[in-house]
């Protein structure tokens, strides 16, 4: 629902929080979010500027996400 003033409060609060953390990550890093679910997991390596770089999926189990890593032999 928009208020015709442009960008809400929710969108600014999410821009400043966005700003906070990218103040705490050097630009040269990259950000590795992991979703962890019972049997499938999602990993995603994003840049700086929340960009992403690669995407992967593993179905196992979390504690055996590290097994994946390891038997893959790169990051997504």
């Amino acid at each position: 629902m928009s208020n015709g003033k442009g960008v809400s409060r929710g969108d600014r609060n999410r821009n400043a929080r966005l700003s906070r953390l990218r103040v705490l990550v050097p630009a040269c890093n990259a950000i590795v979010g992991i979703d962890l679910a019972d049997n499938k997991q999602a990993v995603v390596v994003t840049d700086h500027d929340s960009k992403v770089l690669g995407r992967r999926t593993f179905r196992c189990r979390a504690w055996d996400l590290g097994l994946a890593f390891d038997s893959e032999g790169r990051v997504p």
